[in-house]
């Protein structure tokens, strides 16, 4: 395994009924897979969360933290810590938009920082489905597509 080790002990206790059900599943292979993403990232300094970040950042110049936090699976605190790191990096900086509201903008470096986690992310993306298989990545990707949409609509019967 090109990223490190683990499978050996996940497979330990695939047979049990707890390790079966589909919100432990969900669970465990999104860790997984964001473990190995995070590793495949490692050279450029980025994590999967910050690179979407920049994503956010750089295709919706002026967004806030609190639209931010709205339109992803992260908390208001995360975000801000995420936003203060990429500050710090100089990938990401803040500036008075209409009102009271701070806006987020991409800087050079940080669309530089950008350009390098995509790179990585795509080459992570081609060993997902060399792994799984065309046919089943597209399948997998189509399953996971209708379950998010799916999920929000739950989400909104079922507030935090």
């Amino acid at each position: 395994m090109r990223y490190g080790g683990g499978v050996s002990a996940s497979l330990e206790h695939a047979e049990q009924p707890w390790a079966n059900g589909l919100g432990h599943l969900l669970w465990e292979v999104s860790a997984r897979t964001a473990q190995l993403a995070d590793a495949a990232l490692a050279d450029t300094g980025l994590t999967v969360a910050a690179v979407g970040l920049l994503d956010q950042i750089a295709t919706q110049p002026g967004i806030t933290m609190a639209e931010i936090a709205r339109q992803t699976p992260k908390s208001p605190q995360a975000i801000s810590q995420m936003v203060a790191r990429m500050e710090r990096l100089g990938f990401v900086e803040r500036r008075l938009a209409g009102g009271r509201s701070i806006g987020l903008h991409i800087t050079d470096a940080g669309g530089r920082a950008r350009a390098a986690g995509n790179a990585a992310e795509d080459g992570f993306e081609q060993e997902l489905r060399s792994t799984l298989g065309a046919e089943r990545y597209e399948q997998l990707r189509a399953t996971l597509r209708d379950a998010r949409a799916l999920l929000a609509e739950m989400r909104g019967r079922h507030p935090a």
